[in-house]
Parts: structure tokens; C-alpha cells; sequence
């Protein structure tokens, strides 16, 4: 449980990062609404989602929860600024933009919330607008672009989850490979109990084993 600590510090880093991602992204969306004249859509779309967010942050932090609540929170916040663009390309950068950040969580579970969110989005809203409901994913109604935009999201997370999975496995060793070593020197004695230390990823089992073999070596030397 112990080597589980420093990722779980590592996911409420993220998170605040996520959330100061967030925030700024609804400050943007005000700004948006102010020059598009569309204020009050602004603020009835992107005040709950920034407290939303907020409130995962504050009330669950590093959880798994407040990271997918984060990730869907910020990626609506990307659709609001298409839809107070009415459709602007530029503002599709954001989908891309969203998915490089969230990679701070080192968790494939917040890219795919993300881009199921907009997939959604586009699909939905494109259809929308076609039937004229005053809806925006492009400038123009188009499903065929919108699958080419799908096309590229799903590229660029499937990459990303590849990405988010090494990292965690990376940051995962590395806990446990501490958790090993200052258990080694704890107390400022040389201490080979380590059998009830995690140690689920190749280095660490490694390590563990070295260190349990060096044990028993020691034993038997001892008794002899």
C-alpha cells in the first residue's frame, strides 16, 4: 500500500493542474461569450462546470472519480467555446490541446472520457444543426468532417493511452523501488525483511529478490 502513496500524490498534482486547465478554460469561455455576445450562455455552461470541478478537486482528491470528473469538465468546456464561436475551426485546437494535458495523470481512463465527451459532442451538435436548433460543431453542418476530425481524436488518444500506460508503469517502479530502498536503510540498519513490500513490476520484483536471497544468504552464514 505504501509504494501506492507517491502515484496517488503524483494524481493530486494533475488534478490541480487539471483544475487551473479548467478554470482558465471557462475564463476563456467568457470571454468568448462576452465578444460573440453570447455572456449568458457562457455563464450558465461554464460557472457549474468550473464548480464542478472544483468540488471533485476539493472533495476527492487523486481519486479516480475527480479525475474522470475533471477530464469530461474540461473537455465540455472545449465544446462551450466551439459553440460560442459557432463552429470556429481554431476552436477544435482545444480537443488536441485537452488530451496533451490530461497525460499528466499518467491514466489511460481520463483520455477516454475525454474523447468519448467530444465525439459525442460532434456528432450530436453536427446533427443538431443540420435540423437548424441553433447548435454548433462546424461552421456548416458537415458529418462526413466531422468523422475526419473523430479520425484524428481517436489517433492521437489511442497514442496517448500507449503514452499514459508507460508512465504509470514507469511511476509505479520507480514508488516501489523506493519504497524498497528506504526500507534497506530505515533506522540507520541494514534491514532484508522486505518480502511484504510491494513489488508488482519487473525492476522491483527484481530487487526483492536480490534482497530476500541476500537474507537467507546472510542466514545461513549466521548459523553456520
Amino acid at each position: 500500500m505504501a509504494a501506492s502513496l507517491p502515484v496517488s500524490r503524483l494524481s493530486r498534482q494533475a488534478d490541480r493542474l487539471i483544475l487551473a486547465t479548467l478554470l482558465a478554460s471557462v475564463a476563456m469561455a467568457l470571454g468568448l461569450g462576452a465578444y460573440y455576445g453570447q455572456t449568458g450562455l457562457a455563464l450558465v455552461v461554464g460557472v457549474p462546470l468550473a464548480l464542478l470541478g472544483t468540488m471533485a478537486a476539493l472533495g476527492s482528491p487523486g481519486s479516480l472519480g475527480t479525475r474522470l470528473v475533471l477530464a469530461a469538465a474540461l473537455m465540455a468546456s472545449v465544446a462551450l467555446h466551439i459553440q460560442l464561436a459557432r463552429g470556429l475551426i481554431e476552436m477544435h485546437f482545444g480537443v488536441f490541446v485537452t488530451l496533451a494535458f490530461l497525460l499528466a495523470y499518467r491514466d489511460w481512463r481520463p483520455l477516454v472520457m475525454a474523447a468519448g465527451v467530444i465525439a459525442v459532442h460532434h456528432v450530436l451538435f453536427d446533427r443538431l444543426q443540420a435540423a437548424g436548433l441553433g447548435t454548433y460543431c462546424l461552421t456548416e453542418p458537415d458529418l462526413l468532417r466531422v468523422f475526419v476530425h473523430a479520425g484524428y481524436v481517436v489517433a492521437q488518444t489511442a497514442l496517448e493511452i500507449y503514452l499514459a500506460t508507460l508512465m504509470r508503469r514507469a511511476a509505479t517502479q520507480g514508488d516501489e523501488l523506493t519504497a524498497l530502498v528506504d526500507h534497506l536503510g530505515s533506522d540507520g540498519v541494514i534491514a532484508l525483511d522486505v518480502a511484504d513490500l510491494p513489488a508488482r513490476t519487473h525492476g522491483a520484483a527484481g530487487l526483492q529478490k536480490a534482497l530476500l536471497s541476500l537474507g537467507r544468504v546472510l542466514q545461513t552464514v549466521g548459523g553456520s
